[in-house]
């Protein structure tokens, strides 16, 4: 970096002065080109929020409406207020929405539905979310700091200016509270509350606290409990579904806009307001703000594109800024004792985000995914297991296809994430092998028809789906094993990764092609049924796959690639095949089970169909929206990877390769390294990889290895806008 004197700025001038010093000592105000509007649709849309946060911040502050996706928001609806924590693009049960906050005028309203407000003036960004509540004449304002939130609100003249803080609602405005209390202190201005949260995603029931702060003394205040108001009150406890609330007006004017910090935590209220005095300990508003940002730019800086235009750019670092905010990480918000081990949590689910997320996490930030598996491994100890849901610090054990804790451990090991202690984080992946595993897997080899499974429901019983996700935690069962030197075990958990043969139908036919994945009885037989037949979206015609069918599931053998390809006929066979698929749209490219799907013709010497996919996939992202869920990273990690050119090619160490969207994409490491991916003749439309050039010497396979990216250096292609025998 040259910029006049800046070299001899001293690390401490440029921190200061809000510079990145690490990964890439970059001055670009990358963060100005993220927009969160993207991605805040309905289910199909992305099902993101618009609030600021930041990076795996532990409280994401965002406005909430009655109607619109599980995020809590509608862009076209009012707002009732803005929730302190939410989750990024889950599906089915809602979760938090959780410590509303209602900037109002006049006597407190508690029914959400009747303080709702038109807005004006809506003002996004990674840093900071502004609005203009009509219906009052208020501003409101708010940025994050990791563990706290600072808003400011600004209210008219003549009108008395009021606070409601609902204390037992969730998402949509529903009541989800198995109890709750709150104090207010109108000596300091100050209110704590605690509501014991049930009917989350997670059905576990979880207390969590928050402290807010005012900067002033109120002038009235109160408590409602069901449909009881009582002024004056400063304290109260509400009973398991029923709503409580506290309230405060202050004086106000338009000169003086009231501000208000606030902290939530898991742990205790005690340790909400330390976390409230440690991440905030003034009023200064545009300095958390410029926190924030920062903290974003760095961010941001890990992954580069160049040469295209804002839109585009537009595009790609909300989609990075998407990618870093879950999982959150609430290391500091634990007990003395527990603070120097890792805690991360928000796990919606491992099932969506090993397959992008933490592969893009093991690039541009291992040290988050050093930590998320230190966090694992102390799940696990503390609970006895660590399971593919974790949310609101408590295993939820739902099951979408098989144990992908397992995924997660052994990605980490094959990609080489340093500083991991594998003595410690084996163990978790073989509890899982041998304890978890459904009893029938265990006895039989697979999962059978109608088997029922201890939790809420069966999705970690579906014969067809299960099967073969149980065959690919034991592969990686198996790695992990192997690196704590039990041989024995890595043998026996090497030969149960063939378990999908168990649930493979040679006979099965469709489209006129033969050999298919299918759910089989207890006594052996297979299912009759037509392999397009599982999930379309909406609704499940068979029990037997999660959100896939026959189809979607026979390409999901990705530790045992040659297999696959041999049992759906050869090499040839399997091209013809997977084209057919992929032309009838009998694969979901854009849903989890599928994501690696297209890239397979690259393991059977076709790159260039490869690359038309990725082509055709990226094209699905549109402007404003991702097509599905979110899913926590898993969608947004996924466009950054199609977006530089990349792909994992999960059990192994590689990156599938394919045309970039742009003329130059770099990829900073932790460590300063960089690896620059350039194409020289980019153009829209040329679509395909003519030739490459790895650090000056040909590269003719379509793949990269981890090293060959976090170790630095340049890669140069050479792009077609026809296919080519580059790669074959």
């Amino acid at each position: 970096m040259r910029h006049g004197t800046t070299r001899r700025l001293t690390l401490a001038a440029l921190l200061l002065a809000g510079i990145a010093a690490h990964p890439a000592a970059a001055q670009t105000d990358l963060a100005r080109y993220v927009d969160p509007r993207i991605g805040t649709g309905n289910d199909n849309q992305g099902d993101t929020v618009p609030g600021p946060a930041r990076p795996a911040g532990s409280v994401h502050p965002s406005p909430e409406t009655l109607t619109g996706s599980n995020a809590g928001y509608d862009r076209d609806a009012p707002l009732s207020g803005f929730a302190q924590l939410h989750t990024q693009g889950s599906g089915g049960r809602t979760t938090y929405g959780t410590f509303l906050v209602s900037p109002q005028t006049g006597d407190p309203v508690f029914d959400e539905a009747q303080h709702l407000s038109p807005k004006a003036d809506e003002r996004l960004a990674a840093d900071a979310y502004a609005v203009t509540l009509t219906r009052y004449g208020i501003r409101a304002e708010v940025t994050p700091a990791p563990y706290a939130a600072l808003y400011r609100f600004t209210y008219p003249a003549g009108k008395p200016a009021t606070l409601v803080f609902d204390i037992t609602r969730k998402i949509r405005g529903e009541l989800a509270s198995a109890g709750a209390d709150v104090t207010l202190d109108p000596a300091t201005g100050r209110i704590t509350g605690r509501v014991r949260a049930r009917s989350y995603w997670n059905p576990a029931e979880v207390d969590i606290w928050f402290v807010a702060q005012l900067d002033r003394k109120p002038t009235r205040w109160g408590v409602r409990i069901g449909r009881e108001d009582r002024a004056g009150a400063t304290s109260a406890t509400a009973p398991a579904d029923t709503q409580l609330a506290g309230w405060w007006q202050f004086d106000a004017s338009p000169d003086k806009p009231v501000l208000m910090k606030l902290a939530v935590s898991f742990t205790s209220a005690e340790r909400a307001a330390e976390l409230l005095a440690e991440d905030i300990p003034g009023w200064d508003f545009d300095g958390v703000k410029a926190g924030a940002r920062a903290d974003w730019n760095r961010e941001l800086a890990r992954a580069t594109i160049d040469g295209v235009g804002d839109a585009d750019k537009r595009r790609f670092y909300t989609a990075l800024y998407h990618s870093a905010i879950q999982p959150r990480d609430r290391s500091r918000d634990q007990t003395p004792a527990d603070r120097a081990t890792p805690h991360w949590d928000d796990y919606y689910t491992l099932w969506d985000t090993y397959h992008t997320g933490f592969p893009l996490m093991s690039l541009l930030r291992p040290s988050v995914y050093r930590g998320n598996v230190a966090s694992i491994v102390r799940t696990f100890e503390h609970f006895g297991a660590a399971h593919t849901a974790f949310i609101a610090g408590r295993n939820y054990p739902v099951g979408q296809g098989g144990d992908e804790v397992d995924n997660v451990l052994g990605e980490a090991l094959i990609r080489g994430v340093p500083g991991i202690d594998w003595r410690k984080a084996a163990p978790v992946a073989l509890h899982n092998a041998w304890e978890e595993r459904r009893p029938r897997y265990l006895v039989d080899g697979w999962l059978a028809v109608g088997d029922r499974s201890p939790e809420p429901d069966n999705q970690r019983a579906k014969s067809g789906s299960s099967t073969p996700a149980f065959a690919l935690n034991d592969f990686y069962a198996a790695k992990l094993a192997e690196a704590i030197g039990s041989t024995d075990e890595a043998k026996a958990l090497l030969a149960r990764s063939g378990n999908w043969r168990k649930v493979w139908n040679p006979d099965a036919t469709s489209d006129g092609f033969t050999g298919f994945i299918l759910p089989r009885y207890a006594d052996g037989r297979f299912q009759a049924i037509d392999p397009k037949l599982g999930w379309d979206g909406t609704t499940y015609d068979n029990v037997g796959f999660y959100e896939g069918t026959a189809w979607v599931y026979s390409y999901t053998m990705l530790h045992d690639v040659p297999g696959m390809v041999a049992a759906m006929g050869g090499r040839e066979r399997f091209v013809e095949r997977l084209r057919h698929a992929l032309d009838a749209n009998l694969i979901d490219i854009t849903n989890e089970p599928s994501f690696a799907t297209p890239w397979l013709f690259s393991d059977v010497g076709r790159p260039d169909l490869a690359s038309y996919w990725a082509n055709r996939i990226f094209e699905r992202f549109t402007a404003d929206a991702y097509p599905g869920d979110e899913d926590n990273g898993a969608m947004s990690s996924h466009y950054v990877f199609n977006r530089l050119g990349l792909f994992p090619k999960l059990t192994t160490d590689l990156y599938y390769l394919h045309a970039p969207h742009q003329p130059q994409g770099v990829i900073t490491g932790e460590d300063g390294r960089r690896f620059v991916i350039t194409a020289r003749n980019w153009k829209p439309g040329r679509i395909y990889i003519a030739s490459a050039v790895l650090n000056g010497k040909p590269l003719t396979t379509p793949f990269l290895h981890q090293a060959d990216i976090t170790g630095g250096g340049e890669l140069v292609l050479t792009l077609s806008d026809k296919p080519t025998n580059w790669g074959r």
